[in-house]
C-alpha cells in the first residue's frame, strides 16, 4: 500500500445550476406595424411565450421592454426583474406600444451589470426580438463594450410583404397673412409602396383637405399649404386692451387612410398667432422733424403688418398730455426732457395698463426728469456719464428670443450688418434690478435695455431717433430695427414637441396677476392633473418676481402619450405631443448586416458550462490522494510501538 499510493474517491455536495433568461422585447411605435399576419409587436409576443413556455420551470425571467411605458405609474414597470415562468407570461402578455424610441444601450447596460454580479455557476440566456428599424441599429452601431452571455438569440420581426406606411415627420409655420397660416408639412414615405395620400388640417371642428401626396418608396417630400382660421372662435391669450391679443390653435395634420400603421399618420401642430388689430403709436419729440424718420419707417411697416395697421400721431413732448395716453398703444419719445418728470406717474399707469414706451434719448437729456421717470420704475436704466466716442454695435443682440421684442427683426439686422454703423457717442447707464440689457455695444456699454410693468414694457435706447448720435435711423436697417423695438406683433409661435422632450406651455399674465400658482392641465391620455407655474424673468429663471414683472409657463412631467396637452381653465393653450422623427421607419433590415452588429454586441461567455447538467445529477467523483495518510500513520505506530514495550517491561 505504501508503494501503490492509493487514491479515495469522495463526492461532492451537489450544487444547482440557476439559469436567467433576459427577454428583450421591442415595443416602440414601429412595432404596432400591421400587415395581413397581424401587427409586429403580436407576433414578437407570441415568439416569446413559445420560448418561455419551452424554457425549464426552474429557470429565472427578467423582462426587458426596450421602450418606455406609455404612462408614469400606470402599474406597467419598464423593466421586471426576477420572474416565475407564469409571472413572465403574463408580464409578456400584458405590454403595449409605447411611443418612446427603444433603449437598446440600457438594455445592454443591464444585462453587462447583472452578468459581473452573477453567481459562477448562473448560465445567462438572452432573447432580442425587434424589428431593427434604422434607429434601432444606430443605437447598437455606438455600443463600445460588448455584453457577455451563454447563449443569444435574436429574431428580426420583418414583414413577408412589402413595408406600406407614409409619416407626417414634420410641420412648421411659414408666415400669418391676414386669416390665412402658411405652413410647410414633411411627409415621407418609409415603406416599399407607392403613396398616394390626401393631406387634411383640422382646426377645431373645421376640417378641409390641403393637398394630395403622392410618394415614391423611400421618398421624403416638403408640402406647402394655406390653412383658414378665420371660422375659429377666439382663444386670447391675452384680452387686455393695451395688449395684442393672441389666438390659441390646435392644427391637427392627417394623413387619409391607406396603411399599416395609422399611429404616424398624424401629427400634432399648436400655434399662437396675433389677431387683427391697429395699434395707436404716439410720436412724441422734442421738435417738429425730430421723429421724421421714425415715423417714415412705421408707415413702411404699417402696410407691411399683415396682422393691422399702426394709427400714427404726433405730438410735441411739450405738449404731451396725461389724456394721450388714455386711447394710445405705444409710445415714442425722441429725448427725456423736463415734461416727461412731470408726467412719470401717469407714465407708470400707462405701462401697468399695458402700455408700450421706447425712449431715445439724446445727447443732453434732462437729469431731473430721468430721476422721476427711474423713481417710477419707467426706465429701465439711468443715463449717468455721456461717453462722446465713436463705438459699434454687436452684430447680434445678447439675447435672441427675448419676449419683449421682435426676435425675426433681430435676425434680419444682422443680415443689415448694423454692426458697421457707427455711432457718435453713448451712455453709460446704471441698470435697475429688474431690467435686462439685450443688446449691447462692442465697448461692453449696453445698447437696449427693458424692463417690465404690469402689462407693459419700456425700452431705453442708447441713441437718438434722429442723426445727431449714430446713423441707424437714416440707414436701410431703420424699418427692421423699429419692428424689433415694438415687438412680436406679427409673429406666429408654435407649442409642439417629440415625445421625451420636456413639453412646455407658456401661461398667460393674468394667471399670475390672479395668484395662482398651479393650474389643471388634460394630457394625451386624457387624464387631467395639476401642475405648477414655473416663474422666470423673460427667458432666465428668477427666485423672487413681483406680480405683473413676470412671465410663467407649465412644465409637463408627463404627457401621457401622443396627442394634446392642454390648460383646462380659459384661456385653453395647446400643446402638441408627436412621435421621435425616424421612430416609424419601417426599412427592412439587412439580415447580414443585422447578424454582424449582434455579433459585435454581443459576446458568448464561454467561461461557464453552455449546457449545464440537470439539478440532481451530479458530476465526476473527487479524487484525493491517500499516500500521505499512510505515511503519517506508519510513522505514528512506529513511535507508538517502543512506547507501548517498555511500559508492558514496567
Amino acid at each position: 500500500m505504501l508503494f501503490a499510493q492509493p487514491i479515495l474517491h469522495i463526492r461532492p455536495k451537489p450544487q444547482r445550476t440557476r439559469i436567467v433568461h433576459f427577454l428583450g422585447l421591442d415595443n416602440s411605435m414601429s412595432m404596432a406595424y400591421r400587415d395581413g399576419s397581424g401587427s409586429y409587436l403580436d407576433r414578437a409576443t407570441a415568439s416569446v411565450i413559445d420560448y418561455i413556455q419551452a424554457a425549464g420551470t426552474d429557470g429565472i425571467f427578467n423582462v426587458y421592454p426596450l421602450a418606455a411605458p406609455p404612462r408614469l405609474g400606470s402599474g406597467q414597470a419598464p423593466w421586471q426583474h426576477g420572474l416565475s415562468k407564469d409571472q413572465a407570461l403574463a408580464a409578456v402578455k400584458g405590454l403595449k406600444v409605447s411611443p418612446a424610441s427603444a433603449k437598446m444601450g440600457e438594455f445592454l447596460s443591464a444585462l453587462g451589470r447583472t452578468n459581473r454580479d452573477a453567481p459562477s455557476g448562473d448560465v445567462i440566456r438572452v432573447l432580442l426580438l425587434s424589428d431593427f428599424t434604422p434607429n434601432t441599429l444606430k443605437q447598437l452601431l455606438d455600443v463600445q463594450e460588448p455584453a457577455k452571455a451563454h447563449n443569444i438569440d435574436y429574431k428580426p420581426i420583418v414583414s413577408p410583404e412589402p413595408v406600406n406606411n407614409a409619416a407626417i415627420i414634420e410641420a412648421h409655420t411659414s408666415e400669418a397673412v391676414g386669416d390665412r397660416i402658411s405652413i410647410n408639412v414633411t411627409v415621407a414615405n418609409y415603406g416599399q409602396i407607392e403613396q398616394h395620400r390626401l393631406l387634411t388640417a383640422k382646426v377645431k371642428a373645421s376640417e378641409s383637405v390641403l393637398t394630395e401626396v403622392n410618394l415614391s418608396p423611400n421618398q421624403q417630400r416638403v408640402y406647402q399649404a394655406q390653412i383658414d382660421i378665420s371660422s375659429t372662435e377666439p382663444l386670447l391669450l391675452s384680452s387686455d386692451r393695451k395688449t395684442q391679443g393672441q389666438l390659441s390653435l390646435p392644427i391637427e395634420l392627417s394623413l387619409s387612410p391607406g396603411d399599416g400603421l395609422r399611429q404616424d399618420d398624424t401629427f400634432y401642430l399648436a400655434i399662437s398667432t396675433p389677431q387683427h388689430k391697429t395699434l395707436t403709436v404716439i410720436l412724441a419729440g422734442a421738435t417738429a422733424n425730430q421723429m421724421f424718420l421714425v415715423g417714415t419707417a412705421l408707415d413702411t411697416l404699417s402696410r407691411m403688418n399683415s396682422h393691422g395697421a399702426f394709427k400714427i400721431r404726433q405730438v410735441l413732448l411739450s405738449d404731451l398730455a396725461s389724456a394721450d395716453l388714455g386711447s394710445a398703444d405705444i409710445l415714442i419719445c425722441s429725448a427725456i426732457t423736463e415734461p416727461l418728470g412731470s408726467m412719470a406717474s401717469a407714465l407708470r399707469s400707462f405701462m401697468l395698463a399695458g402700455g408700450r414706451i421706447i425712449f431715445f434719448i439724446t445727447g443732453e437729456p434732462a437729469l431731473s426728469a430721468m430721476q422721476q421717470l427711474w423713481q417710477q420704475d419707467v426706465l429701465p436704466a439711468l443715463p449717468r456719464k455721456y461717453v462722446p466716442e465713436r463705438v459699434y454695435v454687436e452684430p447680434k443682440p445678447l439675447h435672441q428670443q427675448a419676449s419683449a421684442v421682435d426676435s425675426l427683426a433681430a435676425e434680419a439686422l444682422a443680415n443689415y450688418r448694423i454692426d458697421n454703423m457707427a455711432f457718435k457717442g453713448c451712455w453709460q447707464c446704471e441698470v435697475h434690478t429688474e431690467t435686462r440689457c439685450v443688446w449691447k455695444f462692442k465697448n461692453g456699454l449696453g445698447f437696449i435695455y427693458h424692463r417690465s410693468l404690469g402689462d407693459g414694457t419700456s425700452i431705453l435706447v442708447n441713441t437718438s431717433a434722429d442723426d445727431s448720435l449714430g446713423s441707424l435711423a437714416k440707414s436701410s436697417a431703420s424699418v427692421a430695427f423699429c419692428q424689433y423695438l415694438l415687438g412680436a406683433n406679427n409673429q406666429v409661435s408654435e407649442n409642439s414637441f417629440a415625445y421625451g422632450e420636456p413639453v412646455v406651455l407658456p401661461v398667460p399674465s393674468t394667471e399670475v396677476l390672479s395668484g395662482e400658482r398651479q393650474l389643471w392641465i388634460e394630457t394625451c391620455d386624457a387624464q387631467k392633473c395639476r401642475v405648477a407655474l414655473s416663474l422666470r424673468l423673460g427667458s432666465e429663471p428668477a427666485l423672487s418676481l413681483s406680480k405683473g414683472q413676470a412671465e410663467s409657463s407649465l412644465l409637463v412631467p408627463d404627457p401621457g402619450g401622443i396627442g394634446w396637452v392642454k390648460t383646462l381653465g380659459k384661456p385653453t393653450i395647446y400643446a402638441g405631443v408627436n412621435l421621435p422623427q425616424g421612430e416609424t421607419d419601417m426599412a427592412k433590415p439587412v439580415p447580414k448586416e443585422v447578424a454582424e452588429v449582434m455579433s459585435r454586441v454581443f459576446s458568448r461567455d464561454t467561461g461557464k458550462n453552455v449546457a449545464p447538467a440537470p439539478a440532481g445529477v451530479f458530476p465526476d467523483k473527487k479524487r484525493t490522494s491517500l499516500w500521505k495518510a499512510f505515511a503519517w500513520t506508519l510513522i505514528f505506530l512506529l513511535l507508538l510501538e517502543p512506547a507501548i514495550a517498555n511500559r508492558l517491561k514496567r
